[in-house]
């Protein structure tokens, strides 16, 4: 990493970038402030009527602001012209490993600023409340939890937007391609999730390993990693996990990231994406996220009903699953053609 550490590229960086970060800065300390507020209110209704008086951890979906952020700081400090920014790098002192390293290392600095930006805001919110911080529990250990899943995703936030901009030689079209493989991703994972759903003993495996814990009475802690509520002794556990299986997936997106870094070549790009292989492999990816998404669209309600039919969760047997099990790989597997055909044309089109 050292080798490829260069002052000027990161000057550049930040220098093109300077104004999208200060405005995201501000925007994601009004968020923050906006959340915490409104989670020490809830907390002060709470103590007054005896219900509780502990700290929640937001649902994670509140963050989905940042991944907007972070996506407006990248297409202002890269601009819109990516192939002879990258030319016309290349053509000077700089490989393009040691360009994409930079501004991966750009990225995580940048990180680094909305995190403290993150605790300069609870520090904030503490000294306004801080005669109220004293009955509310769990404050620090939530505040930890935070900062953690900050750093987690958006590291994997920025891994993946790099490597998704790789699969691209056209700036525009690699920011549209981030919003479509994000929700063909969001598509893809819901199938799936839906899918370990049909085999009830694996999907509690699944979910007592990763998103909860049920202690012996019976009671089911959720991780707060993932999810949203109240810090409980089991958290320990299941936040350790929950971090060990997001590192795993950092990993893999790193080698990903490594992997079309070196098949990225300016010789070999076309209009639209940077190699034949990308463009193939994109639009399989597109495809078949697109046929998840409408899969669970026109089959959810039908397979609602079959899990409930008893009034209660039953895991599909038998006929029931293999039913619906062929209904979702036939359906899937034919919107997949019809869809990668037309984005065939579409490139066709485009490029």
């Amino acid at each position: 990493m050292k080798n490829y550490l260069n002052k000027g590229l990161i000057y550049e960086w930040f220098n093109a970038g300077k104004a999208a970060i200060l405005i995201g800065l501000i925007t994601w300390g009004f968020l923050a402030r906006t959340l915490l507020v409104s989670n020490v209110d809830r907390v002060k209704d709470e103590i007054a009527r005896a219900d509780s008086s502990a700290f929640y951890a937001v649902n994670l979906g509140e963050y989905f602001i940042l991944g907007i952020i972070f996506l407006a700081i990248y297409i202002f400090a890269n601009g819109v012209s990516k192939r002879n920014n990258m030319m016309f790098l290349c053509s000077g002192p700089y490989t393009k490993k040691q360009i994409k390293i930079n501004e991966l290392i750009c990225l995580f600095i940048t990180l680094l600023l909305f995190i403290i930006m993150y605790l300069y805001i609870v520090a904030t919110v503490y000294i306004k409340y801080h005669e109220l911080m004293y009955i509310i529990n769990y404050i620090p250990q939530i505040i930890l939890i935070e900062v953690l899943r900050l750093f987690l995703f958006g590291v994997l936030g920025i891994l993946l937007m790099l490597t998704i901009d790789l699969l691209f030689s056209n700036s525009i079209m690699a920011y549209i391609g981030m919003i479509g493989l994000g929700i063909a991703t969001i598509g893809g994972i819901a199938k799936l999730f839906m899918v370990i759903s049909y085999f009830g003993q694996f999907e509690r495996t699944i979910n007592n390993f990763i998103f909860r814990k049920i202690d012996k009475d019976g009671v089911r802690h959720y991780n707060l990693l993932f999810g949203q509520g109240n810090f409980d002794n089991e958290q320990f556990g299941l936040i350790l996990k929950g971090s060990i299986v997001m590192l795993i997936i950092i990993g893999i997106t790193f080698f990903a990231f490594n992997f079309f870094e070196k098949r990225s070549k300016l010789e070999t790009s076309g209009k639209v994406f940077s190699s034949k292989v990308n463009e193939t492999i994109i639009s399989i990816y597109l495809s078949v996220g697109a046929a998840s998404v409408l899969n669970i669209i026109f089959t959810e309600d039908r397979v609602s009903r079959v899990i409930y039919k008893s009034g209660q969760y039953t895991p599909l047997i038998a006929s029931d699953l293999i039913k619906v099990l062929s209904i979702d790989i036939l359906s899937i597997a034919v919107i997949s053609f019809i869809s990668f055909k037309i984005l065939k044309k579409i490139i066709k089109i485009v490029g």
